[in-house]
C-alpha cells in the first residue's frame, strides 16, 4: 500500500500531515470532490511528494483508514486503562465514548470512508480483528469471567454500541451528536456485561 516504509521520524510526520490534510478535505468537501492534487496543496506538498508514498487517491484513503483503525484502538486502550477502578459504569462508558471518537469526531469523513470501502474485505477483516481485541480489553477492565461469557454475549458486547454509531454517522442522524445516544449505549452494554444476563433468558 505504502511506497515507502514510515520507519524515519520525518516520513512519520509528511504521512500525519498527508493524512490529516486528507480527512479535512473529506470533511469539508467529501470524497468525489478531493483529489490528489488538492490533498498535496492542503499539505503543503508537491504532488511528487504525495506520489512517492501514495500510488493513487485510493490507497492514500485506504492507509488512512488503517492508520484510524490503529489509532482508535490504542486510545480504547487507554481510556480503558485511565478509568479502572472507577467502576463498571465509568469503564463502559469510556469505552462507549470510544466509538464515537474516530477522525477526531469529524463523523463526514467516516462516513465517506464507511461509503468508499463498505465492501473491503481486507479493510473489513481489520476492523473485525481490532473490534475481536477491544472486546477482550473491555472484558478484562471489567473483570468479567471471561470462560462464563456465552460467545454470543462477547461477539455483541462492543459492536452493540458500534453499529448504532456506524447507522447514526452514515444517515448523519441528529443523535450523533447528543449525549442521549451515548447514554442509551452505555446502558446497554452494562446490561449484556450483567452476571445475571448470562445463561438462558427468561421470556
Amino acid at each position: 500500500m505504502l511506497r515507502k516504509n514510515p520507519v524515519q521520524k520525518r516520513t512519520r510526520q509528511t504521512l500525519d500531515v498527508l493524512f490529516e490534510a486528507t480527512a479535512q478535505l473529506l470533511q469539508r468537501d467529501g470524497a468525489k470532490a478531493v483529489n490528489t492534487n488538492a490533498i498535496a496543496e492542503r499539505a503543503g506538498f508537491s504532488i511528487g511528494t504525495l506520489y512517492s508514498y501514495f500510488k493513487d487517491k485510493t490507497s492514500l484513503l485506504r492507509a488512512l483508514a488503517l492508520r484510524e483503525f490503529a489509532r482508535q484502538e490504542a486510545q480504547f486502550a487507554e481510556a480503558l486503562a485511565a478509568h479502572r477502578g472507577l467502576g463498571r459504569e465509568a469503564i463502559v462508558r469510556a469505552a462507549v465514548r470510544q466509538g464515537f471518537a474516530p477522525f477526531a469526531g469529524r463523523h463526514r469523513v467516516r462516513r465517506h470512508l464507511l461509503v468508499l470501502f463498505g465492501h473491503d474485505v481486507e479493510l473489513q477483516r481489520a476492523l473485525h480483528d481490532m473490534v475481536d481485541r477491544m472486546t477482550d480489553r473491555l472484558i478484562e477492565a471489567l473483570d468479567l469471567d471471561s470462560e462464563a461469557l456465552p460467545p454470543a454475549r462477547r461477539y455483541i458486547l462492543i459492536r452493540s454500541a458500534l453499529g448504532p454509531i456506524r447507522t447514526a454517522v452514515m444517515r448523519e442522524h441528529h443523535l450523533i451528536e447528543t449525549r442521549d445516544l451515548e447514554d442509551e449505549l452505555v446502558q446497554l452494554v452494562l446490561f449484556l456485561a450483567e452476571p445475571r444476563a448470562r445463561g438462558a433468558a427468561a421470556y
